[in-house]
């Protein structure tokens, strides 16, 4: 007991006490600190969120509102220089108050019922005939052999023998405004005739093959086709107003490019039922028709690499015969491309690249006049990483079907989640074999939206996820949430530890102090501790 108290310090016990909690305090509040600073310098790192659209049907289908919407301007150049608006200066017709009153009804068909016409010349011998029954009332004429340009106004009989000698010297010849139906002979190998003009008849056909002729006037008749031209035949025609015209009788005579049309923007044929491309029937401007034989001029040849298939697909009616289009459609699949033709026929309607190398293909879509009227696109089975850079474009805004499946596609864009499916009603975009970076949106949010756009996306149960070896459709909620583990996980276990230190700490001191009450000893931390200008507080 005599050496316990000899120690005993000689500062008051009670202040040496105070030093002591005041030093465990802090300890303990030290350990709060740590222990909370985490969560406020360091928050948990949060999921990306993915934007999707509100699922909700489409009020009706977007249509362009305009026939001529799609047609480029490349298309639109090249029309130009097929079309001729008028006949040529060596067509010669009379003006047809000529024929008012030309003769009394006591005229016999032995009658000449011809006259020359005032505007005639030692070059130009111009004559007109009226109300022609036969060809008698033209051939008892004087000098018939000295005529170059003759006009028949009203020739009521209903068949023509065109290789009358009155006709063979002539260089422009017009029957208009009768009843002519068929003509029965054609011209002789002699004849000089350039300009023949049978408007206005009802012709039912015409067999003739013109030698010399360069300008031949078909309009307002009954034919269903147009004379077999030789290929080296340089011919301009005039088929207006023809309304049993038939598209097919037409193509292998354009696709020979032996003529051009008068005006073929407002020159119609029929699309029949039979027609190969087609189960519809309506009127179509020649200049569509011309329009088939681009089609096949302009298909892409890849140099190295082949040749693609271009075809006549489909035709959008407007109701409007001038707006009627012909669309194209494009094969390059199996051709190991590794980008996108450069150019494409006009009205391109499909472009099918499937099973190549390709890795981008929004570039020409942004910028390419050609690629503005494609509504379906089949690129499965390419190395295309995005779909990003179709964002923006026309194709885009009207589509139909996006085929993608099998490629390197990594995420899906916001827009394709959120405007593009909704804004037309039909569409739908093909996605299967792509591999996905899956998270915990993916099976939280991605894959509830694909059960729900099941129509829109019929293979969605075929995308799979690139760092999952799971489909998406598999995921799991409870398997791929689970956030990575970092030292935050551990801050239980570390309140768990202080609080024993706490209790340890407590015992510690409580048996300090019922050593020091009962023997007077202080424990060493406290007899060691220097003077703290703070001691008054503990001083009684």
């Amino acid at each position: 007991m005599y050496l316990y108290l000899k120690h005993k310090p000689n500062i008051p016990s009670p202040l040496k006490w105070c030093r002591y909690y005041t030093l465990i305090a802090l300890i303990i509040y030290s350990g709060a600190s740590v222990r909370g600073r985490p969560e406020e310098e360091s928050p948990a790192l949060q999921e990306p969120q993915i934007l999707l659209p509100s699922i909700s049907s489409s009020g009706g289908l977007a249509t362009s509102g305009n026939g001529n919407a799609l047609a480029t301007t490349e298309a639109n150049k090249s029309l130009v220089t097929t079309q001729v608006e008028t006949a040529p200066d060596y067509c010669f017709q009379m003006e047809e108050n000529l024929c008012l009153n030309f003769y009394n009804n006591t005229n016999t068909n032995n009658t000449c019922q011809c006259r020359q016409h005032p505007n005639s010349n030692a070059t130009h011998n111009n004559w007109y005939c009226c109300n022609i029954t036969q060809l008698s009332m033209i051939s008892t004429c004087p000098n018939t052999a000295n005529w170059t340009n003759l006009h028949i106004y009203n020739a009521t009989m209903t068949e023509i023998d065109l290789s009358s000698p009155i006709f063979q010297t002539l260089q422009s010849l017009a029957i208009t405004d009768g009843n002519i139906k068929r003509i029965v002979k054609t011209f002789s190998r002699m004849s000089k005739v350039k300009c023949l003009n049978l408007s206005n008849n009802n012709l039912l056909n015409i067999s003739i093959t013109p030698i010399f002729v360069k300008f031949l006037n078909l309009s307002k008749n009954n034919l269903t086709q147009i004379p077999k031209l030789g290929p080296n035949q340089n011919i301009t025609m005039d088929i207006r107003d023809n309304k049993r015209m038939l598209c097919n009788n037409l193509v292998e005579t354009i696709f020979r490019g032996s003529f051009k049309f008068v005006a073929p923007n407002s020159s119609f044929c029929l699309m029949d039922s039979t027609f190969n491309w087609f189960n519809t029937t309506d009127y179509i401007a020649i200049s569509q028709i011309d329009i088939i034989k681009r089609f096949y001029t302009d298909c892409p040849v890849i140099p190295g690499k082949g040749n693609c298939t271009c075809a006549p697909e489909h035709m959008l009616s407007a109701g409007d015969p001038s707006k009627n289009k012909i669309f194209c459609r494009v094969d390059c699949s199996n051709l190991g491309l590794t980008e996108l033709p450069p150019k494409l026929p006009e009205n391109t309607f499909q472009l099918n690249i499937t099973n190549n190398n390709i890795t981008v293909i929004g570039e020409h879509f942004h910028n390419n006049p050609t690629y503005q009227s494609i509504v379906k696109l089949l690129a499965d089975n390419n190395h295309i990483e995005s779909m990003h850079d179709l964002e923006g474009t026309k194709f885009m805004d009207h589509f139909q079907r996006l085929y993608l499946r099998n490629n390197n596609i990594k995420r899906l864009p916001e827009y394709l989640l959120t405007n593009v499916l909704d804004s037309i009603v039909g569409r739908q975009i093909f996605l299967g074999g792509n591999k996905l970076i899956c998270d915990c949106n993916s099976a939280k949010v991605l894959k509830l939206w694909l059960l729900q756009r099941s129509k829109d996306i019929p293979d969605y149960v075929e995308i799979q996820c690139r760092n999952i070896p799971q489909r998406i459709m598999e995921l799991q909620e409870i398997k791929v949430c689970q956030s990575p583990h970092d030292w935050t996980d551990y801050v239980y276990y570390l309140i768990a530890t202080e609080v024993i230190l706490l209790i340890a700490l407590i015992t510690k001191v409580s048996y300090d102090y019922w050593v020091f009450k009962t023997a007077g000893y202080l424990p060493w931390p406290a007899s060691k501790m220097p003077k703290l200008p703070c001691d008054w507080l503990c001083e009684s």
